[in-house]
């Protein structure tokens, strides 16, 4: 087995075991939230939340197949991805603004860095 086929394996792991891994605790993080959204941005949170952890999933079959949707779909989870992470310290609890935007900065760098592995993997290809 040559070196860009343990690579590509490697990082194809890591970023499907991240992505399915996120996409259950969102997916069913969501769901008991529901209940206690109170507010639109609670609840606005919440669905972005379940559809963040869809679009894990999407960007998993993606790896697979329905390559000429990918693209979309890796951008609608990006900006899901951060949405959750900067709302989440705005409508749960008092609204921290900084946290907020110390949040979305990290999630973006997870993303930016799971998006570039997986481009990675497609030109081990």
């Amino acid at each position: 087995m040559g070196n860009n086929k343990v690579i590509k394996l490697l990082l194809s792991g890591i970023v499907i075991l991240f992505l399915a891994i996120f996409a259950w605790w969102a997916i069913e993080g969501s769901t008991r939230q529901w209940y206690h959204s109170e507010t639109v941005g609670q609840q606005i949170e919440t669905v972005m939340q379940f559809c963040s952890g869809i679009l894990s999933l999407l960007i998993i079959l993606t790896l697979f197949r329905w390559q000429d949707s990918a693209r979309p779909i890796r951008l609608a989870w990006l900006i899901s991805f951060v949405g959750i992470a900067a709302l989440s310290a705005l409508v749960w609890g008092p609204p921290m603004p900084l946290v907020s935007l110390g949040f979305a900065v990290v999630s973006f760098l997870i993303a930016w860095g799971i998006l570039l592995m997986i481009r990675k993997v497609e030109k081990l290809n």
